[in-house]
């Protein structure tokens, strides 16, 4: 369970490091009408000092995008921003703590997962994104 949980948020992280590669040449923002993303993120009642923050669209088509989360907050500007439409929110954060891996022995540690599943690989969490409107959303995880 650990190692699914790791495994998928490499992923995110990989799909936060080449989002910008897979928009070089796609135009401007302008032309996809992407709009810019802010909140928060706390778990039991404190701001999620360090994690991820992804938006995929809902349907799987269309532009996905995602921020890191810093002392609780995040931002995602218009430039990497998202077009108007509905996304599936994924949250990841490995906090400071670290977990030999039992599979691999020498192998570097791994980040204990903080958030729970419902929140990532299991997220129903759903937020439309408006053109012209700010889009701020703030995530309160118990």
């Amino acid at each position: 369970m650990k190692t699914r949980t790791n495994m998928n948020f490499a992923r995110s992280v990989s799909l936060l490091l080449l989002t910008p590669l897979m928009t070089i040449g796609c135009g401007s923002a302008d032309e996809m009408n992407r709009q810019s993303v802010s909140g928060t993120v706390s778990l039991a009642g404190d701001p999620v000092i360090t994690g991820l923050i992804e938006f995929c669209p809902v349907g799987n088509e269309g532009v996905s995008s995602g921020a890191s989360i810093a002392d609780g907050e995040y931002s995602i500007p218009s430039a990497k921003g998202l077009p108007p439409g509905d996304y599936l929110i994924r949250i990841s954060s490995a906090g400071e703590e670290a977990v030999a891996s039992k599979e691999m022995p020498g192998e570097a540690k791994l980040q204990k997962e903080l958030i729970p599943a419902s929140y990532n690989v299991n997220s129903q969490e759903i937020r439309s994104v408006s053109a012209g409107e700010k889009n701020i959303f703030d995530f309160e995880i118990p």
